[in-house]
């Protein structure tokens, strides 16, 4: 998906609160704190009104954003408390966010955080939010229905040292901090000062911008995105989710209408927003990610579109998400309005839960993928269509769900304007689309493929797919990393369509690997073919890397670590993937630890996995588990998950310049 980050507003203001909030005075509230402001009460009963509450923009991805169209996104911009010349120009104390709001009734939900770079840091999904109160619940756990009116709430760090803590600015007894995100890292991966062939081209360009071992280059301004699909809440003010700017020292909050009208520390208006963010890096981590290129082992002959992973940077993108596409030929809707023929998609749907809805439904746990959906792009971001698995029953937008046979098969018939075929029904196992009731249709120019949270034993969900990589791995046998879970598309004229929809049939295998890597595109070769597998080599191995040529590990809590080489093969686990495997392996000789290999403690979490890089934090030495010092012997380990050919590189863990050391 392309950028979420200037979503369509829908504002609340404070106006649109509850008639019982609405009548509280706002005048006179303190807008320092030297010890006494709060007496009586906690943050939450002191804060969590409307004279504190500063709410998010709210959207569902359309103008240009190719959004999944039933979702709902809450959008909000935030500043960093120093080194930003473009926002807190009045120098605002050490300040945090605290988010609250109540959990959704929809199929999935998570908030996230993108740095200056527009690029993804952290998240925490609906399952791993704990409730604010232990009389609140989490709906989205195994076997738990949803119930109005539960609430949530978490911290995003920006730095500072809390002081003394006011009696009424406490948070004992609430559950915010182990919620809690930190708003000035960086994103660990997609760095292109480890890719000299980049930084070589006849057009400079900018170093980027990385963190240092001391955390003293932080992000200075960042985006929070809450998602929630399938959402069947009414929204209001109390289902809306807010922010509350919380004062560092004394643990007491800003006034909402002092936040908005004399400070420049969060905005919904992105406008502004995107004023704070640094733009020269935004746009160089999108050339950069255009300039990578596409690769393919095989092609889907039955398949007239074939299906690729998107870029790995993409601002706004899920964490939780795999976006597959299918990029139109020109003119196709035009095209087949002119032949009476429509664009066919068959494919098997994973199972997927019953939820949302109002009559005490939940999830077992045993789902194959949390949701999917197909959505119909056009030029300049616009969706003009979106296909969910399923459809609540009680939907608050329109919604057109897959229909699917007892085994999960879909057959899903896009008209460009020509007449339904009569027979082209649900009753006939069709899901009809007439895409030329979008205004913008004639524009067609891709399918996106959405999988949100396959579950560990699904093997078959989009996320397998290395980036900018085809599905297709073998063009003989028109086998995919995802088997028939990833449509076929083909063009059938109205005669052709039978009158009772046939599941797709062809082979069905899924995350099979090849033995070699994918051939590359280039101008000079467009064919897809399995590569002979080169030696496989490590030459460097480098945490913080702001110059090219790094090679240097220094010593940090959870050290970002960047493996060169060649010859690593394709990660099965897909990406990103946090946990352990049997192909990566980080072992502190002088410590006697090992991390990132089955069995062991200590995790490893990989954001990038390609035949000659591989990106992951190392998530050790912090909390005095699998701790790691200034001399250590550090020896990283990969093993090719196809050619099983392993190779080592040790090196000595280096001192941080100085300062303090990074935060976990």
């Amino acid at each position: 998906m392309k950028p979420l980050l200037t979503l369509t507003l829908l504002l609340f203001g404070l106006c649109c609160l509850p008639a019982s909030v609405q009548a509280r005075d706002c005048t006179g509230l303190p807008t320092q704190f030297t010890g006494n402001e709060f007496p009586t009460g906690d943050f939450f009963t002191n804060f969590n009104n409307s004279c504190y509450l500063v709410p998010f923009s709210t959207g569902n991805g359309q103008g240009g954003q190719q959004g999944d169209l039933n979702s709902v996104y809450n959008k909000l911009y935030f500043c960093g408390i120093s080194g930003n010349p473009n926002c807190n120009k009045a120098n605002l104390p050490p300040f945090e966010l605290v988010i609250v709001g109540q959990f959704p009734n929809s199929r999935y939900f998570s908030i996230g955080l993108y740095d200056d770079h527009s690029a993804y840091t952290q998240s925490i999904s609906d399952v791993n939010i704990v409730p604010l109160t232990s009389k609140d619940i989490n709906p989205y756990h195994p076997g738990v229905a949803f119930v109005k009116g539960q609430h949530y709430s978490l911290s995003v760090n920006l730095g500072g040292t809390p002081g003394t803590i006011e009696t009424g600015c406490m948070m004992k007894g609430y559950n915010v901090d182990v919620n809690g995100l930190d708003g000035t890292q960086r994103h660990a991966f997609m760095n292109w000062n480890l890719d000299p062939a980049f930084l070589q081209q006849p057009i400079p360009y900018k170093l980027h911008q990385v963190d240092t071992a001391t955390h003293s280059n932080p992000s200075k301004a960042g985006i929070i995105l809450v998602r929630s699909y399938l959402d069947i809440t009414t929204l209001t003010a109390a289902t809306q989710p807010h922010v509350i700017v919380r004062d560092v020292a004394s643990g007491c909050a800003y006034p909402a209408a002092y936040v908005t009208s004399m400070l420049d520390v969060v905005s919904t208006n992105a406008d502004i927003g995107n004023t704070w963010l640094n733009q020269q890096q935004v746009q160089e981590h999108s050339v950069y990610a255009n300039w990578q290129p596409t690769a393919c082992w095989g092609y889907n002959q039955a398949s007239q579109i074939q299906w690729l992973r998107g870029n790995e940077y993409t601002p706004g993108a899920n964490p939780d998400a795999s976006y597959l596409y299918a990029f139109v030929p020109a003119g196709l809707p035009q095209t087949l309005f002119n032949g009476n023929a429509f664009m066919r998609l068959q494919f098997r749907v994973p199972i997927t839960p019953p939820t949302p809805c109002t009559t005490g439904c939940s999830r077992s746990g045993n789902e194959q993928l949390r949701y999917a959906s197909v959505s119909f792009q056009a030029t300049q971001g616009n969706t003009l269509a979106s296909i969910p698995d399923s459809c609540p029953a009680n939907s608050v937008m329109p919604c057109t769900p897959m229909v699917r046979d007892a085994n999960g098969y879909v057959t899903l018939v896009v008209g460009m304007g020509e007449p339904q075929p009569d027979w082209v029904t649900p009753a006939n196992g069709y899901t009809w689309l007439d895409l030329s009731k979008s205004p913008d249709y004639a524009n067609l120019n891709q399918l996106a493929l959405r999988n949100i949270l396959p579950a560990t034993a699904f093997r078959c969900g989009g996320q397998l797919l290395p980036y900018k990589v085809a599905e297709a791995t073998n063009t003989q046998s028109g086998a995919g990393l995802m088997g028939l879970y990833a449509p076929v598309i083909d063009f059938p004229t109205a005669d052709a369509l039978p009158p009772t929809a046939t599941p797709l049939t062809g082979n069905s295998t899924c995350a099979s690997f090849p033995f070699g890597p994918p051939a590359v595109n280039s101008p000079t070769n467009q064919n897809c073919f399995v590569q002979l597998p080169p030696p496989t080599t490590i030459t460097a191995l480098t945490t913080q890397c702001s110059v090219p040529g790094c090679n240097q590990v220094v010593l940090q809590p959870k050290p970002p670590i960047s493996v060169v080489g060649t010859g690593f093969g394709s990660l099965p686990q897909g990406l990103p993937y946090t946990g352990t495997t049997q192909t990566l392996e980080v072992d502190d000789l002088t410590q006697g630890w090992s991390a990132g290999f089955a069995g062991n403690t200590c995790t490893l979490t990989i954001g990038e996995w390609s035949n000659s890089l591989i990106s992951m934090v190392a998530n050790v030495n912090q909390n005095g588990v699998c701790p790691m010092a200034a001399g250590d012997q550090l020896k990283v380990t990969v093993t090719n998950p196809q050619t099983r050919i392993s190779a080592s590189f040790t090196t000595t863990v280096l001192a941080h310049a100085g300062g303090s050391p990074r935060k976990p």
